[in-house]
């Protein structure tokens, strides 16, 4: 069964992210935790899934075993292993508060495949229009009103210097 700092973990993770759960531009950010109980050991981790525009899924997660967290690292190539709730909750902390950059990021980098392709102006801006149409059907693959905008912006630029 997990210990107190597990349960200090929760507690400080839900009260530092809580306000970017379920937001578009956190890619509906939602938390999950799972307990230790019912398992062999002392293993219990939380998972935090969101999405990019279009739908394509991202998880950050912490495990409790022997006593000490582990997570990845902002590349997800390393583990990490901590030994206070504090130091989880601000890592964690930190890696949301990036998932608005990243899914700007990785929506530029759509908008530059599909020219890259040959899709025309208007073919990018039917997507765009169909991305922000997922919030009816699926939350975090939508796009936000700031986050429509800057994409148009970023197709008009690129327009102007494919076309010249």
């Amino acid at each position: 069964m997990a210990d107190a700092r597990w349960n200090e973990l929760k507690q400080q993770l839900r009260a530092a992210l809580g306000e970017h759960l379920g937001h578009i531009e956190y890619g509906n950010l939602r938390l999950e935790t799972y307990d230790a109980e019912g398992t062999d050991g002392d293993h219990a981790r939380i998972a935090m899934a969101y999405e990019l525009p279009g739908g394509s899924t991202n998880q950050l997660a912490v495990s409790y075993e022997d006593g000490s967290f582990q997570t990845l690292d902002s590349t997800a190539e390393d583990v990490l292993v901590m030994h206070e709730p504090r130091e989880v909750v601000e890592h964690l902390a930190e890696l949301v508060g990036g998932i608005p950059a990243y899914r700007g990021l990785k929506l530029r980098e759509h908008i530059d495949e599909m020219i890259e392709r040959g899709s025309s102006r208007q073919a990018v801006l039917e997507e765009l229009s169909r991305l922000l149409r997922l919030g009816t059907e699926f939350r975090g693959g939508s796009l936000t009103v700031n986050e429509l905008t800057d994409a148009c912006h970023y197709v008009a630029q690129r327009f102007e210097t494919v076309e010249a």
